[in-house]
């Protein structure tokens, strides 16, 4: 068998995988056939293709034996829904969330490495039985799927070769559901709008200087008394996609907490004590210098409310945009 017969395959999933990470990641194609194109055989077929490859780097034995094209290339896209749902599900735990950048990274970097493993598998297989793309998948092959075939005992059958009535209803679910795959790939891509590069959200946080003078979340003032204040810095980073005008309101509840400091068993007074307008832009953080502590003694949670529009008329930790607060213990 010729270099080209055994390689040729796992090299055009390289090279298409890197075409798709360029198009999608470098250029930014937004035009959506183009993307459509790219995207529906980066999720549906390579990564599954290059992983069955690098499992079953032999040819079909002549008794039937093997994976074939045909079989390859249905298993292919059963595993790579497989992939692509374990890496967006992995993803979700991680800073980026599910977004276009960490899904097309990952896709691409497992597609790249089994199709590799594939070729260094196929090299050190014996050349008369590596599995190579000879004359492809031809109609015969689709027409045994839907086909029962009487075999004489001990004669092998194929994978998908049926061997009964119920086999074959088998058969034609499961292209159905292919197809129906497909067809809703290719609708998603066209109608749904693309991944945003970073899921819209802001980020609220207090800070306060150390020893150092270094600003941390580590050194916040917690043992004042009423009346007394400390300096902090409530920080407002925008990752929304536009310029935000935000308010924050200070809100302050008299508690009364279990005899571990745990848990409130209790709110026995609630005020709002002060708000103010921030706006920032998008990507940008702003930094309010405020000198917080409460106005009463015993065990106290001065709130920092944070709201992106109108500030409803009863502001609470409850339907705050964002929260942070400062824990005082009388």
């Amino acid at each position: 068998m010729r270099v080209h017969q055994w390689t040729g395959d796992l090299f055009v999933v390289l090279l298409f995988s890197g075409l798709a990470a360029g198009g999608i990641l470098v250029a930014e194609v937004s035009f959506t056939p183009i993307r459509v194109a790219l995207a529906l055989p980066l999720v549906l077929l390579l990564p599954g293709y290059a992983f069955i490859s690098a499992l079953f780097p032999d040819a079909p034995a002549e008794d039937g034996k093997g994976l074939g094209t045909l079989e390859r290339v249905v298993l292919s896209v059963a595993v790579s829904l497989a992939v692509v749902a374990m890496i967006a599900y992995a993803a979700n735990f991680t800073p980026y969330g599910i977004t276009l950048l960490p899904i097309t990274v990952a896709v691409v970097g497992w597609t790249v490495l089994f199709a590799l493993l594939g070729l260094v598998r196929r090299a050190r297989h014996p050349a008369e039985g590596r599995y190579g793309v000879r004359s492809g998948v031809h109609l015969g092959a689709v027409a045994g799927l839907f086909t029962v075939q009487r075999r004489r005992p001990g004669e092998t059958r194929g994978p998908f070769e049926p061997e009964n009535e119920r086999q074959l209803l088998l058969n034609v679910f499961l292209v159905f559901s292919l197809l129906a795959l497909l067809a809703g790939g290719v609708y998603m891509g066209v109608a749904a709008p693309s991944l945003p590069n970073e899921q819209p959200h802001t980020e609220f946080y207090l800070l306060s200087e150390n020893d150092e003078g270094e600003l941390t979340s580590t050194d916040l003032p917690t043992d004042l008394s009423a009346g007394e204040t400390a300096p902090i810095t409530i920080a407002i980073e925008n990752h929304e996609g536009e310029t935000q005008t935000y308010t924050t309101v200070v809100y302050q509840q008299e508690v009364t907490l279990s005899d571990d400091g745990r848990t409130v068993e209790s709110v026995d007074g609630a005020e709002e004590l002060d708000r103010f307008e921030t706006t920032v832009e998008d990507g940008g953080t702003e930094q309010v210098s405020y000198d917080a502590g409460p106005t009463a003694d015993g065990d106290v949670y001065v709130w920092f409310l944070l709201y992106h529009g109108d500030v409803p008329d009863d502001p609470s930790p409850e339907n705050a945009d964002e929260t942070t607060r400062l824990a005082f213990t009388g």
